[in-house]
């Protein structure tokens, strides 16, 4: 697939994350601002970006800035009428693209999750490439932690795991939860993979 440059690459990363989630929920379903907040707070909030009630409405004025989102209004017998959201053909281009470009280095694990939370965009293919990156970036990832690890033994004298009272053992313990996620999200792409690769081989004549 061929890759944005210039003034498309600007573009993407003048979006942030919170507005790449409300793209994301657009894509799937018209919405009200309070309607999108609510996935921004609570549990919900483990898979989307936290944000206040009133940063979602500054971000879709943003999104709407750039004609990634329009709205409607729908007269109400409230103080207030309410504004319903949909997702433009040019947002949804600017989504897809941002979800199939590459993942990069120790970006957050909530990119991630909106990524895929908005994998249907794409084609097999291109969810396959994806996650074979995500997957290379996870084992790059292990492999510097674990030189790492291996610095600080060398360095400190001193052999992995270290005693609970040593002031090593809180680093270890991080790298060892660092290391363990990522072991975890390689299986996870590759379930993923699979799925897809069977949805496809289904869909084939």
């Amino acid at each position: 697939m061929k890759r944005a440059k210039g003034s498309n690459a600007k573009k993407r990363a003048e979006i942030s994350v919170l507005g790449y989630s409300l793209l994301s929920l657009l894509a799937r379903k018209d919405r009200t601002g309070y309607e999108l907040s609510r996935f921004t707070s609570g549990a919900r909030s483990m898979i989307f970006s936290s944000s206040g009630h009133s940063n979602i409405y500054k971000e879709l004025a943003k999104l709407k800035a750039r004609k990634y989102v329009i709205f409607r209004v729908i007269k109400e017998a409230r103080p207030f009428d309410k504004k319903v959201y949909s997702l433009t053909a040019l947002g949804r281009d600017a989504l897809r693209t941002w979800v199939a470009s590459p993942p990069n280095m120790f970006s957050s694990r909530r990119e991630l999750n909106i990524r895929t939370h908005a994998l249907w965009l794409l084609t097999p293919e291109e969810v396959i490439e994806f996650l074979d990156n995500q997957i290379a970036i996870a084992e790059t990832e292990i492999s510097e932690l674990d030189a790492h690890s291996q610095y600080l033994q060398e360095e400190n004298d001193i052999t992995f795991p270290p005693p609970a009272q040593h002031p090593l053992f809180g680093t270890y313990s991080n790298i060892t939860l660092e290391r363990e996620s990522r072991k975890l999200m390689i299986d996870w792409c590759k379930s993923i993979k699979t799925q897809w690769k069977r949805s496809a081989r289904a869909r084939k004549p």
